[in-house]
């Protein structure tokens, strides 16, 4: 019992290190990245869509009723990716394993017939994964990292990208967006190693991240010729170069 005590308290002070040096991070990150970067927008035409919360921005000139778009990370906002198949036309896939993302997606009204929405997470191999419950209670994301200490979970199934795009019959993504907490290093990392292709990127660099690391993510996905194109807070925008 005693043993418990401690490491539970162990485990949360941790956390809230974790969470100081992710404030400190993020800080550094908004403040310099500005004058590290050169963003290269060329033609496109950038237009936020979804609410505040769940919004991103994205090149509208270049997506259209064919377009295939995986979005990654729902919660209880899927906005954006209702508004990438009303508006568009676009054939939407959203995935989140999250009990409150499930039962949000079974009552949300939305065309599924354009957006289908599997209660699965995406990682870098086929697996099941344990998913951490955060410190607050009313908070939807979980993370396959212990960000807040709570030493809480739940076990989820995830795919590779890779694998869901080939049950699905997809040779490449027109958009790929990623709002995963912390699992983005893994899904970046394996979409460099498996060379996706994947047309407009969007990813949430979060949980935690540093300046070095912000900076590793742009060169990497630069070989891949990718372009950053916008970036605000911790969401980023990436375009192949070939279509600015």
């Amino acid at each position: 019992m005693v043993k418990k005590f401690i490491l539970a308290k162990s485990r949360r002070i941790g956390a809230i290190l974790w969470r100081i040096r992710r404030k400190c991070d993020k800080v550094i990150v908004h403040t310099l990245l500005p004058f590290l970067v050169k963003l290269k927008r060329g033609s496109l035409k950038l237009v936020r869509l979804g609410t505040n919360y769940g919004g991103w921005v994205v090149p509208v000139n270049l997506l259209g009723k064919d377009s295939i778009c995986y979005c990654a990370g729902v919660g209880i906002d899927a906005s954006f990716d209702f508004a990438l198949a009303e508006r568009f036309g676009c054939r939407v896939f959203s995935f989140d394993p999250t009990p409150k993302a499930i039962a949000y997606m079974q009552d949300a009204g939305y065309d599924r017939d354009r957006l289908s929405f599997l209660p699965i997470g995406v990682w870098d191999e086929d697996t099941e994964l344990r998913f951490f419950s955060p410190a607050n209670t009313e908070q939807t994301s979980h993370s396959v990292f212990d960000l807040h200490g709570t030493g809480k979970y739940f076990v989820g199934k995830c795919k590779k990208l890779s694998s869901i795009m080939k049950e699905s019959g997809h040779t490449h993504l027109d958009l790929l967006k990623l709002d995963i907490e912390g699992a983005w290093r893994k899904v970046v990392q394996n979409i460099v190693d498996e060379n996706i292709y994947i047309s407009i990127l969007c990813i949430e660099l979060d949980s935690p991240t540093s300046l070095a690391r912000v900076r590793w993510v742009i060169r990497t996905l630069g070989t891949m010729g990718f372009e950053l194109v916008h970036f605000k807070k911790d969401n980023y925008l990436f375009v192949q170069k070939n279509l600015i």
